[in-house]
């Protein structure tokens, strides 16, 4: 929302003023006239009410996309870069609710920056929130997403160039992967006025932070993180009309101590995404796969729905024995599906592997990771983009019919690919 205070048009006597000025040569005024009109709606969008333009309480659904590159030091040895990942999806309740439900994915960390490949997940953690009539997150104080809560805060004043004001955050850090810890901080904010983001006009907010935390002072907290230091230094880029995206790029050092005496230094960037998507007609979608599969004849395909979304169900797959790789036969069936999801835009699948339960569960969890991955793999040769996949394996955790028969076992021995709300 840019507020403003005056028309899209000089003032007619200060047109007629600066005509008539005998300072300004004749052949001048046509340029400082042209100069006006070209700056007076940068002036304008030079003023805006950040805090009524954006609010994600008043969104009903938005993705949050955290992407760290850390260069990490553990007791001074430099251990390279690290990558990691979060992506998280809430939707609102209802109408009337103020209270929000998703999921968040973590995945798995990475040693290279591979952006357009698909990526293993390591975690799949369900969130509820809630914010305040004042806007404030309210989150269970052991819940350890989203990572960051109450920033960035805007003013519902109209800010301009250079005004400043601050807010109170919360960071959640966990750098080892080993217990969140909730951490307040107070957030300097500055308004930089409009610049450029990816081509278009952006406003601009830098917002500085310190971290220090002491051991304890979050009860549900990593009980061996004896200390942290941190600085965080964040442009936050707000797009001129394009409804609710937020871009920020964090500048990060921080310092871990650890009760056994070891350290983390990180030093890097985190950037992040905040935008709403579009709802997704389950219903239609449902429809549309149900009919590709009956006209492509696949057998032991099914589309489902589910609470967090579309199933289409891979059963009774057939692999090499004890091994990740799909028979010949099967690849009719997988150009199908990819056929199918061609047809799906803007969405991202989530590929789990299962298998029976049938040797160790370590044994069991890795060839479903394996098989997931080799899925995944297979439906990007079919010309889908690789960044849209995420997969996981679940091991023989979650059967469909009884291990004890080879008819339980081949029912068990199978890939679900969900199309995620995002």
């Amino acid at each position: 929302m840019i507020c403003r205070t005056a028309g899209d048009k000089l003032p007619v006597f200060q047109i007629n003023a600066m005509k008539q000025c005998p300072f300004i040569p004749r052949y001048l005024r046509g340029i400082f006239l042209s100069a006006i009109f070209c700056l007076f709606p940068l002036f304008l969008h030079s003023q805006v009410s950040l805090g009524a333009a954006f609010n994600p309480a008043a969104e009903t659904r938005y993705s949050i996309v955290e992407k760290e590159n850390m260069r990490q030091r553990i007791n001074g040895a430099y251990k390279g870069f690290v990558h990691n990942e979060v992506r998280g999806t809430l939707v609102r309740e209802s109408d009337q609710s103020a209270e929000y439900s998703g999921n968040f994915y973590v995945l798995q960390s990475m040693t290279r920056d591979l952006r357009h490949v698909a990526r293993q997940i390591d975690d799949i953690v369900p969130v509820k929130l809630s914010f305040s009539a004042t806007g404030e997150m309210r989150v269970s104080p052991d819940t350890a997403y989203p990572l960051l809560r109450d920033f960035p805060r805007f003013p519902t004043d109209i800010v301009m160039r250079g005004d400043r004001w601050q807010s109170a955050g919360v960071r959640v850090v966990d750098p080892l992967r080993r217990g969140a810890t909730r951490i307040p901080f107070l957030c300097e904010y500055e308004y930089m006025g409009l610049g450029d983001y990816n081509g278009n006009d952006a406003h601009i907010v830098r917002a500085q932070y310190a971290l220090r935390y002491r051991r304890g002072t979050d009860p549900y907290g990593d009980r061996e993180l004896s200390s942290l230091q941190g600085r965080h230094v964040v442009d936050i880029y707000y797009p001129v009309d394009q409804g609710f995206t937020l871009f920020m790029r964090d500048v990060v050092e921080e310092i871990y101590q650890y009760a056994d005496g070891s350290t983390v230094h990180r030093e890097g960037f985190i950037l992040t995404w905040l935008e709403d998507f579009p709802s997704m007609n389950r219903e239609a979608l449902k429809d549309d796969l149900g009919r590709l599969v009956q006209e492509e004849q696949l057998e032991n395909v099914s589309v489902d729905e589910r609470d967090e979304g579309i199933y289409i169900t891979l059963k009774n797959l057939q692999f090499y024995p004890d091994s990740p790789q799909l028979l010949p036969g099967e690849m009719t069936k997988l150009k199908s599906i990819a056929k199918a999801l061609k047809r799906i835009s803007g969405r991202s699948f989530l590929v789990t592997g299962h298998t029976a339960d049938v040797g160790s569960m370590e044994s069991q969890y890795d060839l479903s990771v394996q098989r997931a991955k080799v899925i995944t793999d297979l439906l990007t040769k079919e010309g889908i983009e690789a960044e849209r996949f995420l997969f996981r394996g679940v091991g023989g955790t979650d059967p469909l019919g009884p291990n004890h028969t080879e008819e339980g076992r081949a029912m068990n021995r199978r890939v679900e690919i969900m199309i995620l709300e995002d």
